[in-house]
């Protein structure tokens, strides 16, 4: 009887863990032709299994976590993407009588608004720091109230459909962060020695780093891709193209703090290394086993990746001009500002001194006007992002 038990116990195992890996199979053909709903569920339903089969944080669940981040942050991008269209076609219905003035809003936005998206993400480092040590700290609960969480934080909310999608991005990007989490612990632990496992570390770093810039705390998404790029360099040959992607996604990451000299130089090294990667593949073509290279792609070839790094060149180019030009215009704001506040300084003294041999009666009426307050206020300079 006890042996017939742990048969059945054996059977119905075997069962999940092929279950498991059949939804962890299609889980990622979703990913790849970018069904992300689909591979979201695929990816939840194995995580849920093998956590069940093996334990939450078990090796054999590292690749599930992993890909089931990517999913999510995938997803959240993509809501965030809808979201915003539907605001947009929001604000084009509008009053007539609103449109100048929209019309006037919109042309100042175009002129600082890469400037004023910048100047928030420095509001945003304080938050960040809180997130860093939660992310040294925290280990989620349980992997099926994880998977439960939109549902459990949608109780006791406002009904309306914007509350509803709100909630849901919310819930995708923060499942993303757990989930990668969860799999850096594991990735981590089996990382010493192990080249692939530490290359995928890197991985899960660098996805780490996305999803602090789709929640714009940006300066631990600097960390993490930071640790991507130390993992990345010490693991690949200096021309790898991963190398040149840290480096762009750092610079990137860079410009929305304001760093602008450390975000030209992160891009430029990306430009450098695809240049030098783009010399190596012509010095390998010239090689009798040209296209042996190992590569997972089937279809891949020396000349066709020539191709594509020589049509990225310029578009990297485009965004190092396109940081210099906003460090500059950051930088005329900001005097701007300066020369505001001079001007206003100078103008109050002179207000003071002419006032000073008035009459009492004449200064009374003039007190409500001394109590307005200053216009000394540059927000419009460095505007909030909506």
């Amino acid at each position: 009887m006890e042996v017939e038990t742990k048969s059945g116990n054996a059977g119905q195992e075997a069962t999940k863990k092929e279950e498991a890996f059949t939804h962890l199979a299609q889980g990622k053909r979703h990913l790849l032709v970018k069904d992300y709903s689909e591979a979201v569920a695929s990816f939840a339903s194995a995580c849920q299994l093998l956590s069940q089969l093996y334990g939450e944080l078990a090796n054999e669940c590292g690749e599930a976590y992993f890909n089931y981040g990517i999913a999510l942050l995938e997803l959240a991008r993509t809501e965030s993407d809808v979201l915003g269209i539907e605001g947009e076609g929001e604000e084009s219905q509008d009053s007539d009588g609103d449109d100048e003035g929209e019309d006037e809003k919109e042309e100042e936005n175009t002129a600082d608004g890469e400037i004023n998206h910048v100047e928030n993400g420095k509001g945003n480092e304080h938050g960040s720091n809180e997130k860093e040590k939660n992310a040294t700290e925290a280990e989620p609960k349980n992997i099926n109230e994880r998977n439960g969480t939109k549902d459990s934080k949608g109780e006791g909310k406002d009904n309306s459909t914007e509350n509803v999608e709100d909630e849901d991005d919310i819930s995708n990007l923060r499942l993303a962060w757990e989930m990668l989490e969860l799999a850096k612990v594991i990735f981590r632990r089996q990382a010493e020695g192990n080249k692939q496992i530490n290359l995928k570390l890197a991985e899960v770093h660098l996805k780490l780093g996305e999803v602090g810039l789709e929640s714009e705390t940006y300066v631990q998404a600097i960390e993490d891709m930071k640790i991507c790029l130390e993992i990345r360099t010490q693991n690949l040959d200096k021309h790898d193209r991963s190398i040149a992607e840290t480096h762009y996604q750092l610079g990137m990451a860079y410009s929305l703090v304001s760093d602008f000299d450390e975000a030209i130089g992160q891009l430029t090294l990306a430009h450098m290394l695809l240049e030098k990667r783009i010399e190596y593949l012509q010095e390998k073509g010239k090689q009798s086993s040209a296209n042996s290279e190992e590569n997972e792609n089937p279809f891949y070839t020396i000349e066709g990746e020539i191709t594509e790094i020589t049509a990225l060149l310029p578009e990297v180019k485009e965004k190092i001009n396109d940081t210099k030009d906003l460090k500059e215009k950051t930088k005329t704001a900001l005097m701007a500002g300066l020369d505001a506040k001079k001007e206003i300084a100078a103008s109050s003294e002179s207000e003071q001194g002419a006032s000073s041999g008035s009459s009492g009666a004449f200064i009374v009426s003039l007190q409500p006007e001394s109590d307005s307050k200053p216009v000394s206020d540059i927000s419009h300079l460095v505007r909030k992002k909506r």
